[in-house]
């Protein structure tokens, strides 16, 4: 009887550990499952089509007719538009606000709690906007949603959910993982053949070089820049026809950015040997587009992916009340804000947060992007806000070794709010990875 000594090295979350065990004299290497690594689904992300929840137009939602000054809605979630019955730990919405009669904010969080003091969209009366949320599900799936002053109508549209529970697993597999990218611009008509006409859509691929087969949905910044008329985009796969959701909701001559968790599709015949994702964008008015790439959501098999910890929404910068950072951002100025402990640990790598321009002098730009970790300021912006508005957009904001954040803001001056409603942090024993790279892009 012959002893063999094996060493196992755990490559991927889930995978088997083989190990080469000779079966004659002769050189022969036979692969034996011999260890699953320990796994769970909690804190991946699932993509989902996009789909209405609720909309105070028609009634969808159990809520019809604008809502009230002070008002509270309870929206149940879990069950509907694909996310499970339960399991969902909380989930990624666009939220619409429609004809506001005055200057407010809506505030979405677990329903049955406290209300806290963050808002989650901002608005001028007679605004046309939306606004990337992620929010906790309460004990019973449920979300509450807050209106300040006036009135408005509202419009819910889910995306996807992180799992809460390994008891997605067995209705929906495995999920995905959040990956960094390198930021890079992926649609911009400014420089390409100029404005889209209304009614009509731009389809674009997206290398990673042999990972892309791995990629299940993107998170892209998109704006519309100066459309003709209201209206809106929508982003999708690009496999199905053009979604009822929006993503994007815009008013004439306007330029209004919105952070979005787009699934994607795959294509085969697009380039590159092996199949990579893509997306479309549908505009129901003529405008300029422009979209950018802040993440990637993988299958849950690549090294370096990120899970995501839902915190109960807490504010931690305030430039008005000087928390967290003190006086109005003047023109070309940067900030280095600090995440305090209790919404980081030494795992986290990325904030989910909503963050806010207030009462902005000039038309500017206001980019976020990891201090301290020497990566220059990017190209790209994650507010555009307008002289005299007030107005919000989620980031997802990479910290430093020094869980610092800088903020840079290009014109006139505005004060600065920002709000965090989650982390992304490595999972036990895994080790981090370099961001993926963009190879090459293009329309189909």
């Amino acid at each position: 009887m012959r002893t063999v000594r094996v060493l196992l090295a755990v490559t991927a979350v889930g995978a088997c550990a083989l190990a080469g065990l000779p079966a004659s004299a002769a050189p022969v290497t036979r692969p034996v499952a011999a260890a699953v690594a320990a796994d769970t689904v909690v804190g991946t992300y699932y993509p989902l089509a996009p789909e209405r929840l609720m909309d105070t137009r028609s009634g969808l939602g159990g809520r019809t007719g604008p809502l009230g000054a002070r008002t509270v809605v309870d929206l149940q979630v879990a069950g509907r538009g694909g996310v499970p019955a339960s399991g969902a730990g909380s989930v990624v919405l666009n939220v619409t606000v429609a004809g506001p009669t005055a200057s407010g904010y809506l505030t979405v969080y677990p329903a049955g709690q406290t209300r806290p003091t963050v808002s989650s969209v901002n608005f001028g009366a007679g605004w046309l906007g939306s606004n990337n949320v992620t929010v906790k599900l309460d004990p019973d799936g449920r979300v509450g949603i807050y209106h300040h002053a006036g009135t408005t109508h509202v419009v819910l549209d889910v995306v996807g959910f992180y799992a809460g529970s390994d008891t997605v697993r067995g209705s929906h597999g495995r999920g995905g993982q959040y990956q960094r990218v390198t930021p890079t611009r992926l649609v911009d008509t400014r420089r390409e053949r100029g404005p889209i006409e209304g009614n009509t859509l731009i389809n674009r691929w997206v290398d990673f070089g042999p990972v892309s087969p791995h990629v299940r949905a993107l998170v892209l910044n998109i704006t519309a820049v100066r459309p003709e008329r209201s209206g809106f985009l929508s982003a999708w796969a690009g496999d199905s026809p053009v979604p009822t959701s929006s993503t994007v909701n815009y008013a004439a001559g306007t330029v209004v950015p919105n952070l979005a968790y787009v699934r994607t599709a795959t294509c085969h015949d697009c380039g590159p040997w092996y199949g990579v994702p893509i997306f479309a964008v549908h505009s129901l008015r003529a405008t300029d587009i422009v979209v950018d790439l802040v993440g990637v959501i993988d299958d849950g098999t690549l090294p370096g992916g990120l899970r995501f910890t839902p915190l109960d929404p807490t504010r931690i910068v305030d430039s008005r009340a000087n928390l967290g950072t003190s006086g109005a951002l003047g023109p070309n100025a940067t900030r280095r804000i600090t995440a305090p402990p209790t919404v980081v640990t030494n795992a986290t790598q990325v904030l989910a947060t909503n963050v806010t321009a207030v009462a902005a002098t000039a038309d500017t730009v206001v980019t976020v992007w990891p201090a301290d970790a020497g990566v220059a300021r990017p190209a790209a912006s994650n507010l555009n806000p307008a002289a005299g508005q007030t107005v919000s957009n989620a980031v997802l904001a990479g910290i430093g070794p020094t869980d610092t954040f800088a903020v840079h803001n290009l014109a006139g001056s505005t004060h600065l709010v920002t709000d965090v409603v989650g982390s992304f942090r490595l999972p036990p024993g895994a080790a981090p990875a370099d961001p993926l790279q963009v190879v090459a892009t293009g329309g189909y």
